[in-house]
């Protein structure tokens, strides 16, 4: 997708069932018609600093399933090695509010008809549905995650998880339980998904995750004891591989591959040091 970044220009984002309508491979220029809301999702008051991005965002949503011409819907999924950062940024959050417009249509108080967010609350930037019987308030809530690379010297541990479609190998990944420091939830999703313990736990970096709406928390971590033990319900297999001769992993635009390159060029400063 190319980018351009003219101040003052307008970007629409459409939203329909986890996929974005992006003619000719980028957001609309013009409000695509007939939908059932549409409002800013940056920060109208001053000019956006995302990214030092200057243009505004809108997204756009229906409840109507045949809405725009179809041949313009694509997954994000598929664009992850086209996108740039900041289109990466805008493409998944306008899929995170799209995935909770459509989780937040009635209030699980009262159970009354939610309306659209409030024009006055989104000039200030704040995208909340808010009940009009029981003022309870509905944000777009990310559910966190933890992605960890577990790391022995040259190697590192991949898992091809049972729902790969792909056959691409990428490091443990699991949702944080209630009340569950993020650090027990990375020794946790270890033990169960492959039997090891891990040790000198490292936090790499984040990424928003919209599918549907999840923020992961990047680590790396040391082996420290076991033998690997796949969780068959979850894991298909997992193995050691040296930094030199890895299987197909994730493409880049992804955090597990943001852990994996990071973990490639560690071993190798570590490798032209010693030499």
């Amino acid at each position: 997708m190319s980018e351009s970044n003219v101040a003052g220009t307008d970007y629409y984002w459409p939203v329909v069932a986890g996929k974005l309508w992006l003619p000719a491979g980028r957001p609309a220029l013009i409000r695509p018609a007939d939908c059932s809301a549409c409002f800013r999702i940056d920060l109208p008051q001053d000019q956006n600093t995302v990214n030092n991005d200057a243009r505004r965002h809108w997204i756009a949503l229906s409840d109507e399933p045949q809405w725009l011409a179809q041949e313009h819907w694509v997954n994000l999924r598929d664009l992850l090695d086209e996108l740039s950062p900041a289109d990466m940024y805008w493409a998944g959050r306008a899929l995170q509010i799209g995935h909770w417009w459509h989780q937040h249509k009635f209030c699980s108080s009262c159970a009354r008809a939610l309306p659209a967010p409030a024009p006055e609350l989104l000039t200030k930037g704040e995208i909340v549905r808010i009940c009009t019987a029981c003022q309870t308030r509905y944000y777009p809530t990310p559910s966190p995650c933890i992605i960890v690379l577990v790391t022995n010297g040259e190697y590192c541990l991949l898992a091809q998880h049972q729902r790969s479609r792909t056959g691409t190998y990428s490091a443990l990944a699991g949702f944080v339980e209630a009340g569950e420091p993020i650090e027990q939830t990375v020794e946790r999703e270890v033990l169960e998904e492959v039997g090891l313990t891990v040790k000198q736990l490292e936090y790499v970096t984040s990424q928003s995750w919209p599918f549907p709406a999840q923020l992961m928390l990047g680590f790396y971590a040391q082996y420290d004891s076991g033998a690997i033990v796949p969780q068959l319900d979850e894991i298909r297999e997992a193995h050691w591989y040296h930094y030199s001769e890895l299987p197909k992993v994730p493409p880049a635009g992804t955090i597990a591959r943001q852990l994996i390159d990071g973990f490639i060029h560690r071993c190798e400063m570590a490798a032209s040091e010693q030499r």
